[in-house]
């Protein structure tokens, strides 16, 4: 209540300073005093509530007749235009108030269903993290545990304590690359990426980015083409790091026996990666969602392990340096990921002419 009674207050005397000011010194049209108070009344409606701009109008009404219409300081009104002048003052006042208030109502209506919305999906992202963390954190813990447990078995043979070792192996390999995610996850919403660029070969990018998912793609065919000779600058952490994750997902989604093939190509001062699988493709319906946060499309299937973090966090990776990433399916079958990143670039040979 004090907050509306101070708005009114505030209104008040912005009527008072503006009759003050043309009774005093400026001594303008009636039509441009009628106006000026008129402004005070949108203010006053877009700013305080309905009633506030009610009485803010009847008071600027009753001083634009007491001190601005002819007889000055009398309520009487000699002239019938400025009877209908000051009706009309107070009918606009009322009616712009009103509208005024019903058009801040409906953008506070509108604000608030906005927070509730930001609100909802906040929570729909922290479940679908814990229930992806819960997953995704239990299988490899629970085969870790398992095949410590073997290890310490007397019967177990030397070939089988090399399969368990290696198993333990995976699964440590996949918990970090979880916690990897997690933390570029992290790094992106906090803005916290700091780009390094340097010259390096496409084909190196690919490599390190196989490198990342060693264990992803051990037993996977991996054909590597490009128009080679040119180097291109870069950051090859960021560009490495996304690409792992778009390969990452081909490994997932497609079986042993099908290649992944990647090109690489500098073309219009941007580097185009281009990763293509035999896998059965993405469904239409997905497309849209495809790079949102904890997305797995439909294609996914109870025996695809993954958190739908990682085609996300390479869209974030790559905006950081100014790229982007898209998806389809290519001409004939399987998905295709598209990246591209803007590069200088130059020839491999007169780089290597440069050098003493």
């Amino acid at each position: 209540m004090t907050k509306n009674l101070r708005a009114l207050a505030v209104a008040l005397l912005a009527v008072a300073a503006i009759v003050f000011a043309d009774v005093k010194w400026l001594h303008i049209n009636t039509a441009t005093v009628a106006l000026t108070f008129l402004l005070v009344v949108l203010v006053v409606a877009a700013t305080s509530r309905l009633w506030i701009a009610i009485v803010t109008s009847i008071v600027a009404m009753l001083c634009f007749n007491f001190f601005i219409l002819p007889p000055v300081g009398t309520w009487t009104i000699e002239d019938p235009e400025n009877l209908v002048a000051l009706l009309a003052f107070l009918a606009v006042s009322l009616a712009a108030s009103s509208l005024w208030s019903v058009a801040r109502a409906k953008a506070d209506a509108a604000l608030a269903r906005h927070d509730a919305d930001l609100a909802r999906k906040g929570e729909e992202l922290k479940s679908a993290l814990l229930a992806s963390l819960g997953h995704n954190l239990r299988t490899p813990l629970t085969a870790i545990r398992v095949a410590a447990s073997n290890l310490q078995a007397s019967w177990l043979g030397e070939e089988e304590r090399r399969e368990q070792g290696e198993l333990v192996l995976t699964e440590v390999e996949r918990l970090t690359r979880l916690f990897e995610n997690i933390l570029e996850m992290a790094r992106i919403d906090a803005g916290a990426i700091a780009i390094e660029p340097r010259w390096i070969d496409p084909t190196e990018l690919v490599e390190a980015a196989r490198d990342q998912v060693l264990h992803t793609l051990a037993h996977r065919t991996v054909h590597v083409t490009g128009d080679g000779g040119r180097l291109v600058r870069i950051d090859p952490r960021l560009t490495a790091a996304a690409l792992s994750h778009v390969l990452e997902n081909a490994a997932q989604y497609t079986s042993d026996a099908s290649p992944i093939e990647v090109h690489t190509a500098v073309r219009n001062a941007e580097l185009v990666l281009t990763v293509r699988d035999g896998g059965p493709g993405i469904a239409e319906v997905d497309l849209p969602r495809l790079f949102d946060r904890f997305f797995r499309g439909r294609q996914s299937k109870p025996r695809v392990s993954g958190t739908g973090m990682g085609l996300s966090i390479a869209r974030g990776l790559l905006a950081a340096e100014g790229g982007r990433i898209s998806a389809g399916n290519g001409a004939g079958g399987g998905a295709e990921f598209t990246i591209a990143v803007p590069v200088e670039s130059k020839a491999a040979e007169a780089d290597a002419l440069a050098v003493p």
